[in-house]
């Protein structure tokens, strides 16, 4: 197995000069690739600044006195993502890569004002019948301990004519009927601005028709980071966040504009929470933790 390529970075990268090559820089295609190595990034001494964090609460409609939200170290750690896609080595194309799931835990007590150290590695491809997956792990450590970690799996598609195989991809399932509807909003390209700007996360599929339609999808689509931090952000009697470990699956993108539901019910002794298309109760993404 190949040596992991290794970047020590003496501050957070700034996603302005990582998109450029993110989204022009040509990539073999997928099914050229045989057995891509393992990247790693790192940064230490990130500041956790009250004032980002204090945007990012409010946009994504978190109560202004709860705790930090489970989702926001994953804006630390996005600029490192984002400078492993752009190096020359990443074989594969950033920008058809499609969030599957999402996985946090959180081991101690993250504060406005503590110094942080991120690590960041793509690694552990599998080949799938829908194409080539990988995850992209991140840690946080303060003071040398682990205070939060997350593995976001992505998947690489197969062209389209390895894909054809006669069969129906299954539909994204729907909430049950008795599920509580805790919200019901508008998602717009507005949104997903306001996102970008408290998350620099300004990929272009989320924020314009014509970007997105030039990378193969319909439209601008929203945030899956925003989807799942919104869907949390929702308060409901007997339905606490979690704050050790949260589980999330993406099945399928909203596209802008959009009007959705925030549901939450309970099975095989967990809460689960999803945002779901009004008109049709499809499923977008839901995220699931241990019941109390």
């Amino acid at each position: 197995m190949a040596e992991p390529i290794k970047l020590q970075l003496r501050r957070t990268p700034a996603v302005w000069r990582c998109y450029p090559a993110v989204v022009m820089r040509a990539r073999p295609v997928v099914t050229e690739i045989a057995t891509p190595p393992e990247f790693q990034a790192s940064v230490r001494g990130v500041r956790l600044r009250e004032s980002r964090v204090v945007a990012y609460t409010r946009m994504c409609g978190f109560q202004p006195d709860a705790p930090l939200p489970l989702t926001y170290p994953h804006v630390l750690a996005m600029p490192l993502h984002l400078r492993i896609f752009a190096m020359p080595e990443f074989p594969l194309r950033p920008m058809g890569l499609i969030h599957l799931t999402n996985a946090i835990e959180t081991a101690g007590e993250l504060r406005v004002g503590m110094s942080l150290d991120i690590d960041v590695s793509a690694r552990n491809y599998q080949r799938t019948d829908a194409g080539l997956t990988f995850d992209m792990d991140s840690e946080i450590r303060n003071e040398g301990r682990v205070v939060w970690r997350e593995s976001c799996c992505f998947l690489s598609r197969w062209p389209e004519p390895v894909q054809r195989s006669g069969a129906r991809p299954p539909r994204p399932p729907k909430a049950p009927k008795d599920a509580t509807v805790l919200a019901e909003l508008p998602v717009s390209l507005r949104t997903a601005w306001d996102y970008a700007r408290v998350s620099n996360d300004y990929n272009p599929i989320h924020l314009n028709n014509r970007a997105a339609r030039f990378f193969g999808l319909r439209g601008a689509i929203a945030h899956g980071m925003w989807s799942l931090a919104r869907s949390l952000a929702e308060q409901s009697p007997g339905g606490k966040v979690p704050r050790t470990r949260l589980d999330t699956q993406f099945l399928t993108p909203v596209q802008l504009p959009a009007r959705v539901t925030i549901k939450q019910w309970t099975a095989d002794g967990q809460v689960r929470r999803a945002l779901c298309d009004v008109r049709t109760g499809r499923v977008h993404m839901y995220a699931w933790w241990a019941a109390a």
